[in-house]
């Protein structure tokens, strides 16, 4: 085979190689990231969202936004799917008393930092990071 016909062949194949990415790239949802609350996302992007059938990006962002848990979140979009309407945003995490936090400052430091973290996760509704951040503060 000649240099000219490799070289048509190789051309071709990547021209048909770009015109199926760029296929494929146009079918995805351009809004895949948090919107600005500023532009007026927030809990109206969760209910659009819902209501598109988008779940997942919906119970996501629902998430990101409130700290419910994923069952929580995910039943709260199956209401708003359904009609209803978003539950009211849970208070603020309240600071563990000082019971909790006295047993957790001896786990840290007796070394226990991960213990230290389950017991005030334990005692609050506090996430991972929340828990965490707290005990390091110890």
């Amino acid at each position: 085979m000649s240099e000219g016909v490799q070289f048509a062949l190789l051309a071709g194949l990547a021209a048909l190689l770009l015109v199926l990415v760029f296929r494929r790239a146009a079918g995805r949802p351009r809004d895949l990231v948090a919107p600005d609350p500023a532009t007026g996302g927030g809990q109206a992007e969760v209910l659009r969202l819902a209501r598109a059938g988008r779940t997942v990006e919906a119970v996501k962002l629902l998430r990101q936004q409130t700290g419910l848990p994923l069952l929580e979140a995910k039943q709260a979009v199956d209401a708003l799917r359904a009609g209803g309407t978003l539950p009211a945003a849970p208070a603020g995490p309240a600071d563990p008393d000082g019971e909790v936090r006295a047993a957790a400052t001896r786990l840290v430091r007796a070394g226990k930092k991960i213990h230290a973290v389950k017991l005030v996760r334990e005692h609050t509704s506090w996430s991972l990071a929340e828990a965490k951040r707290y005990v390091d503060r110890l």
